[in-house]
């Protein structure tokens, strides 16, 4: 054994090296995808809680009731973040992860992302203009600011509700991904 800055061990020049032992590239990997996984699980911790803020305070600030516009948004998030806290336990643990429990969490976060951009695209085509989030968010906005008219604020509403939409599915489809890598490494340690 080498000391702090004294001689190396009796019988080797250092270069011995290659002969060590070496964490095996399936733990390396299986580190890797947890930290991916545990990244993009944070980042939809914050994110369902603003998904859920945008489609519940602009209505009920400006006095409008929850409706049929407001509820699908608000009840994706709620069941995305359980999910998430959910598959953060499972994940976080020091216990052994059983991959197919791991899957299926990730498959359904993928789906609350894919549901919360298809009921945002749906919305968008069916729904009156007045009954919009995003038109809803910009009344709020115009109310407080004092501005004379709320169709100035209407793009960046949009834009908003554009990339909340966009994020949420790109980050389930990380935790997806992740999450089967993470899975595959499982599988391969039994």
């Amino acid at each position: 054994m080498a000391s702090k800055g004294g001689t190396r061990a009796a019988g080797t020049d250092g270069n011995d090296f290659q002969y060590r032992q070496r964490v095996d590239s399936k733990y390396q990997k299986a580190a890797v995808a947890r930290k991916s996984i545990k990244s993009a699980l944070s980042a939809l911790v914050v994110f369902h809680p603003l998904m859920a803020a945008w489609a519940v305070l602009p209505s009920t600030l400006t006095g409008a009731e929850l409706d049929e516009y407001n509820v699908p948004f608000s009840s994706l998030a709620f069941v995305g973040f359980v999910l998430v806290v959910t598959t953060m336990s499972m994940v976080g643990s020091n216990k052994t992860i059983q991959p197919e429990n791991l899957e299926s969490m990730c498959k359904a976060i993928l789906v609350t992302g894919v549901l919360n951009l298809t009921a945002g695209v749906l919305m968008r085509v069916q729904v009156d203009d007045e009954n919009l989030l995003m038109r809803r968010f910009a009344d709020l906005v115009a109310r407080e600011t004092g501005a004379k008219d709320s169709a100035a604020l209407t793009p960046i509403a949009t834009a908003i509700e554009a990339v909340l939409l966009v994020v949420g599915l790109l980050l389930a489809l990380a935790v997806s991904k992740h999450g089967k890598a993470l899975a595959s490494t499982a599988t391969k340690t039994r």
